[in-house]
């Protein structure tokens, strides 16, 4: 499916108040130094307001954004160097833009190249002015209401992003008060005292690239894995696990089975998995959980194919061990750079993030709780994982090339943990013909349908979520 979004306007919205003398610029800290050179995106969708006009909807995001860039004012300033931001209130970018499509088709047929469209820039290349956040706000036909999210990493982290989103959704329901200064030192905070920033050389695995410069062909998918999916990945992993190193580990696993495939098992000889770990509360002091910026930690796991046969169970541990390995002391700069330099053609790494637990469908502007929260976009060799709207599950936006995704769409252990009826309900049926549907191929009764079979199934209406 694509749909066609028409530009209406764009313009520059500035902080209420300008920055004051004490706020005119903001230090990088060694963890913004050494984050992703990207924008970082984030699409939120809302149903139509019965209560409130669509213009006066959109002037209040408008205002509310305003006020809250003067209690986050490095958002609407400029990179001066490589450990300034200069708070010179230049303001972010807001487009509008009108979707001639009714908001439900396009949460049917979800794609990847469909929720870029919906974002202010390609969040892969630099902006003509360096800004630091752009946004955009979508009227769907139906009167439904999309914003989309660019805010640059080198500033902010997933929790970040939340904060910006919650403080602008607060404001907007006047529930702060006019006191800036708390807000402001609960917020951006310097924290070049306990990670000072130094020069080194970025281990950073996303460039900004040039606009026409060609990306490579890369595909999309998203997978759901529900309570019971990841109740049954627990089971196999055979030790205690969170959800999401349960489902982390699953998508790996599968991940290196793919790659191993494309590479007849011979020229790549270790995988990696990388994971960055909130420092918030593992410092001491610990810092306020909204605290702005990177402050964030990435743990690397590694599997050689000198180990054995892949294992699941092995995946898993791996993962908690280098989770319970971080501490402050234990971030070194040197090593990681060194890291960098040596990486060679034996070796494949598979990003990953998790927004699990960040309340990205609490931000209410004031006419309900989102209808859908997703990234906009999604870069190559990558895993991003959010709650489902309910909480009890999660929701796996994964990015390989192309050759890659098309082995690991033909795994069928894979797809025996992956929710079918979520991924049924993407073509507009309902759960009682998607139930009908697995039960019709779970000749066993155990629950674990043949994938390949379901798929069949539903060819004559495409499989949206794996297309």
């Amino acid at each position: 499916m694509d749909i066609k979004v028409d530009i209406i306007s764009k313009e520059t919205i500035k902080p209420f108040s300008p920055s004051s003398k004490s706020h005119k610029s903001h230090k990088l800290s060694l963890l913004d130094q050494k984050a992703p050179n990207c924008y970082t995106t984030f699409v939120l969708f809302y149903n139509k307001n019965s209560s409130s006009d669509l213009e006066n909807i959109v002037d209040s995001l408008k205002v509310s954004l305003s006020k809250t860039l003067s209690y986050l004012n490095p958002l609407a300033g400029r990179v001066k160097d490589g450990i300034t931001v200069e708070c010179n209130d230049q303001g972010v970018d807001l487009t509008r833009a009108n979707v001639h499509e009714d908001m439900s088709n396009v949460l049917m047929n979800l794609k990847i190249q469909v929720l870029r469209k919906l974002l202010p820039m390609n969040p892969l290349t630099r902006s003509d002015d360096n800004v630091l956040l752009a946004l955009q706000i979508n009227c769907f036909a139906c009167g439904g209401i999309a914003i989309g999210v660019c805010i640059s990493h080198l500033i902010t982290d997933g929790s970040s992003i939340a904060t910006f989103l919650k403080s602008w959704a607060s404001i907007s329901q006047s529930r702060v008060e006019n006191d800036n200064i708390t807000i402001s030192d609960k917020l951006f905070m310097d924290c070049t005292s306990i990670f000072p920033p130094k020069e080194v050389h970025s281990f950073s695995m996303f460039q900004f690239g040039k606009k026409d410069q060609l990306q490579p062909k890369m595909a999309a998918r998203r997978f759901m894995f529900n309570e019971s999916n990841i109740l049954a990945l627990d089971t196999k992993a055979e030790r205690s696990t969170s959800q999401v190193e349960a489902v982390l580990a699953f998508v790996w696993e599968a991940v290196i089975a793919a790659m191993q495939k494309r590479n007849n098992n011979n020229s790549i000889k270790n995988y990696v998995i990388r994971t960055p770990i909130d420092l918030r509360r593992r410092i001491q002091p610990p810092l306020p959980q909204q605290t702005m910026g990177n402050i964030i930690h990435m743990v690397e796991a590694n599997w050689e194919v000198s180990e054995g046969p892949l294992d699941y169970k092995l995946l898993v541990k791996k993962i908690q061990d280098s989770i319970k390995n971080v501490t402050k002391h234990g971030y070194d700069v040197k090593n990681m750079d060194d890291r960098v330099r040596t990486l060679n053609k034996e070796e494949r790494i598979l990003g990953s993030t998790s927004l699990c637990k960040f309340p990205f469908y609490d931000i209410d502007f004031g006419w309900g709780r989102p209808k859908w929260a997703s990234v906009g976009s999604i870069a190559p060799n990558l895993v991003v994982l959010m709650d489902t709207s309910d909480g009890k599950g999660i929701e796996v936006w994964l990015g390989l090339v192309e050759e890659d995704m098309a082995i690991l769409e033909k795994n069928q252990e894979f797809f025996k943990f992956v929710s079918l009826t979520s991924l049924g309900l993407k073509q507009g049926r309902t759960v009682d013909d998607c139930k009908r549907m697995i039960k019709k191929v779970d000749a066993d009764g155990d629950g674990m349908v043949n994938f390949i079979e379901f798929k069949q199934m539903m060819k004559s209406g495409g499989f949206a979520a794996l297309s």
